[in-house]
């Protein structure tokens, strides 16, 4: 494997800049913007709207001739066909209303029809005679004295004989805004020289400076320009990859092309829809002091700015073994056999809904797709059944028939055949969850009238063993396939049942108050960390009033325990001898955005080895050396004394800003020989172990989990088992990869 190497020449000293930069496009003459003042009143006064006949900027200022340059910076854009509503026109400016913006001024030439024959020219320097000025629009009657120090600005844009000069925001950045660049119009005549700048502006080798490049952007490219366009403007791609979910929440998904542009300190991407129009851009840019993510230019959301506080991270052009393409937009690993994987597909609707949802089977050697369930935006869950090779799945909702309608199923796992299906009643709503040779229905009444059930199903056959009507007090916990027992929670005991008959089998009674289980917070991953495609632990960490107990499920052996306290919270790490506790601070209750230290504690000797400042999450151990995500960053801290060996670099004091790294990791750690994978971000980042160092992106893997998936993310995203690592993804990706392979491409790197 190679690294792209992307060694750029700085820009040019003919294009150097000071105050402003140059872009856009071309306007009217004296004689035409004077005339359509009163064609743009009378129009106005009849429609309240005007039309924007080419891109303009929307201004949060109204303009005068005294402006500040500091102030000549666009909020937004207002596009070809758009229409607009107009409160008033004044000058050559219009203020135009909306009720998601309010109010902002817009350049009203550029609704006129002499902007329509407007046209982009290839980009060239030009320097301007003394004393010229520069117009808001061709002939109209703001106009500015250019700095003294710009003589060298960049054309864009050709309107008769007036050119289009490109001024960027000497300050681009706000708090929450990213502000554009606009065009400002000279005469031909003021022009004393040109140079044309050559095309490929981000090609390798181009002398395009970065902030020159990104200003070109906002300004030539808009959404539906045809890739070659794209291509002739920016040059060839450094990476090509499949995009991310082109369609919008609730629609089909729709896949396309993603190019990647990939410099030391700026990274660029397009995506493209499959007819090769132009759908969405990001920039990726140092945050510098402050870190912000996902700032949106304006309206149009397909086109964004991410601030990273990591160094550019470069693509690595590694080749999976296979890559399943799946319908839905994120791809989680549920659980496999030897043969089968059984994934879970979700669109990704917010605080955990879904337009639509799936369960499938892919074919673990040869990546395809072997059967696929249908759930809808309905309810759904899934069991894996590894020694009779079989899923039970549940769907509440007919996507098909488009009505309501429960549906618990067993299906062969080669080929999803039915080999026995069950109807449920609509009074209620069901959890199925499992144990050795049976299903266990939790059936949930939509009426305070009719009791929950625990209704229990012999496997093999799908005929019902027995039911229980269960109080208030009682709750079914979650359990799989390889477990021994049924488990009910009752107040402060925990009883283990027979699942045959429902006898008791064991049970474990708890002192003090009767708390919740974090277990299945939405945000967090608490507790037991289950990664799907390793073996299942015969314990299992359950709260029982005021402590956490570490039982023997097959026998309820309390094999350790550790004291509940409302200001704190663990997790599992790959051992099962050393937990991660977080504290925070500040609070009565726990506050997972204030945490103040981690601890990490051994069960069996009861006592912690170290404790850090800040939130230690996603523990791995490796030898002497325990990798984690400290505050929101990769790193690796000696396991006996918690020394901090390594963590990855930052710009940005994250004291200094509202936004945090805390979410940043997608994924537990994939541990190989010499190397570390994490879902960070959306990409899948490689890190030396030895000390941290970024290698790059695995190329052509989009790897987050959606809000409130946050355990299915941290479990099923990233999986090792017998030399294979499989990926799961957002743009409903699942790839293979044979970890001897991928190594040996590593190793190149170094």
């Amino acid at each position: 494997m190679r690294l792209n190497p992307l060694k750029r020449v700085a820009s040019a000293a003919t294009l150097t800049m000071a105050c402003a930069t140059i872009l856009l496009s071309p306007l009217g003459t004296a004689g035409v913007a004077q005339s359509s003042q009163a064609t743009v009143s009378k129009s106005m006064q009849s429609t309240n709207k005007l039309v924007f006949q080419y891109k303009a900027p929307y201004f949060e200022k109204y303009l005068t001739s005294g402006t500040a340059w500091s102030d000549l910076k666009a909020a937004d854009y207002g596009y070809a066909g758009e229409a607009v509503k107009v409160k008033s026109v004044e000058g050559d400016m219009a203020l135009a209303v909306s009720d998601s913006d309010g109010n902002r001024w817009i350049p009203r030439w550029y609704t006129t029809a002499a902007a329509k024959t407007i046209t982009e020219t290839q980009p060239e320097v030009i320097t301007l005679s003394p004393n010229t000025k520069l117009f808001l629009a061709p002939g109209g009657q703001l106009k500015w004295a250019a700095p003294s120090q710009d003589r060298k600005l960049i054309a864009l844009a050709k309107w008769k004989d007036w050119v289009g000069i490109m001024v960027s925001p000497q300050e681009w950045r706000g708090e929450f805004t990213v502000y554009r660049p606009i065009l400002l119009w000279v005469n031909m005549k003021s022009i004393v020289s040109k140079e044309v700048i050559p095309t490929e502006i981000l090609s390798q080798g181009s002398a395009i400076g970065d902030d020159l490049a990104r200003n070109v952007t906002e300004l030539l490219l808009q959404k539906g320009d045809r890739d070659v366009k794209v291509k002739k403007l920016l040059g060839n791609p450094d990476v090509t990859e499949h995009s991310a979910n082109l369609a919008e929440l609730g629609e089909p998904m729709r896949m396309g092309t993603t190019w990647r542009y990939e410099r030391p300190n700026a990274q660029f991407t397009v995506s493209f829809s499959k007819e090769g129009k132009l759908e969405t851009w990001k920039w990726i840019l140092p945050a510098g002091q402050e870190l912000q993510l996902d700032a949106y230019a304006g309206k149009d959301y397909g086109f964004t700015y991410d601030f990273r506080s990591m160094p550019a991270v470069m693509t690595l052009s590694s080749k999976p073994v296979w890559r399943n393409q799946g319908n839905l937009n994120y791809a989680y690993l549920i659980g496999a056999t030897d043969q089968v994987l059984l994934m879970n597909g979700d669109d990704g609707g917010f605080s955990g809904m879904h337009h639509d949802a799936s369960i499938y089977a892919v074919d673990r050697a040869s990546g395809r797709k072997l059967w696929r369930v249908d759930a809808g935006f309905g309810m759904y869950s899934a069991s894996l059944d590894h020694s009779r090779n079989t899923a039970a799945v549940y769907t509440a909702y007919d996507p098909v028939k488009k009505i309501y309608e429960q549906h618990l199923r067993e299906l062969s796992l080669k080929d999803g055949q039915v080999l026995w299906e069950k109807e449920l009643p609509k009074e209620r709503q069901s959890q199925i969850y499992a144990a050795k040779d049976i299903i266990i229905l939790h059936q949930m009444p939509d009426s305070e009238n009719v009791p929950v059930l625990l209704t229990v199903l012999d496997r093999a056959t799908g005929k019902q063993l027995w039911t229980k009507t269960l109080n208030g007090n009682q709750q079914i916990l979650s359990t799989e396939s390889d477990h021994p027992y049924i488990l009910l929670r009752e107040g402060l005991e925990l009883q283990a049942l027979n699942p045959r008959d429902g006898s008791r089998i064991w049970s474990v009674t708890g002192h003090g108050d009767i708390n919740q289980d974090p277990q299945m917070h939405p945000y967090y991953s608490f507790g037991n960390i289950q990664l799907p495609l390793q073996p299942q632990q015969s314990s299992r960490w359950f709260l029982v009033g005021d402590k956490w107990m570490l039982l023997n499920m097959e026998t309820g052996q309390l094999l350790a325990e550790y004291p509940w306290n409302r200001q704190e919270r663990f997790e599992t790490t790959n051992d099962q001898r050393y937990i991660l506790v977080q504290r925070s601070g500040g609070l009565s209750d726990y506050d997972g955005s204030q945490i103040e230290e981690t601890v990490l504690y051994d069960i069996f000797e009861k006592r912690a080895l170290w404790t850090l400042p800040g939130k230690a999450v996603n523990g791995v151990l490796d030898s002497n050396r325990l990798y984690v995500v400290l505050n929101g960053l990769p790193a690796a801290v000696e396991r006996e004394k918690g020394d901090v060996l390594w963590q990855m670099p930052v710009t940005t004091k994250q004291s200094a800003t509202s936004y945090t790294l805390d979410d940043m990791a997608k994924s537990h750690y994939a541990l190989l020989s010499k190397y570390l994978l994490l879902g960070y971000g959306s990409d899948l980042l490689v890190l030396r172990k030895e000390d941290g160092k970024v290698l790059g992106r695995l190329h052509d893997n989009q790897v987050a989990f959606s809000e409130a998936r946050y355990r299915k993310g941290i479990e099923g995203l990233l999986n090792v088992s017998a030399g294979d690592i499989y990926i799961g993804s957002s743009n409903g990706g699942l790839a293979k990869y044979q970890q001897t392979e991928l190594e040996k491409l590593l190793d190149s790197v170094q």
